[in-house]
């Protein structure tokens, strides 16, 4: 059995809503893109201006602009995490939450290792469980390369 379990550094907890604040951008984006695409081809057929057009363009391209934008420095809160896993499954408990977040080892994507924490992918980045390296209490990180071995992605420098 692993266990990791403490409150996460401000370091990793700004780098962790960054990368997910990125993977929504992307997102949106490729979405945006396709709405404006068929959009304007669908608005030529049916209307044939362009001013029009090109201002709803803007529009979607200022609000996805917006989701880059982020005003905070800091979370209002802590991410304080117990998280267990064992050969089957792997269990996120933390005070924030009424009942723990439970998934089978089965269903884990990939394990990104980005030198001082883990992340657990088992949807997308949005959808992760984020374990610090020096948050280990119990087990070995030797351990947990072997259980998630085959889908660690380890940081290109």
């Amino acid at each position: 059995m692993i266990i990791f379990s403490g409150v996460v550094s401000d370091e990793i907890q700004s780098k962790t809503f960054k990368k997910r604040q990125q993977h929504v951008f992307r997102v949106c984006a490729i979405n945006f893109i396709a709405i404006i695409i068929v959009g304007g081809v669908l608005w030529f057929l049916l209307n044939g201006e362009l001013k029009r057009w090109l201002l709803a363009s803007g529009v979607l391209i200022v609000v996805l602009l917006f989701t880059l934008w982020n005003p905070r420095k800091k979370l209002p809160f802590r991410w304080e995490y117990h998280i267990t896993i064992d050969e089957e499954k792997i269990v996120q408990e933390c005070p924030l939450w009424p009942k723990p977040v439970e998934k089978p080892i089965k269903k884990i994507k990939k394990v990104l290792d980005d030198e001082d924490c883990y992340y657990v992918i088992y949807g997308d980045m949005n959808n992760s469980i984020v374990c610090q390296k020096d948050l280990l209490t119990e087990g070995s990180i030797e351990e947990f390369e072997a259980l998630f071995q085959g889908k660690i992605i380890r940081k290109k420098k």
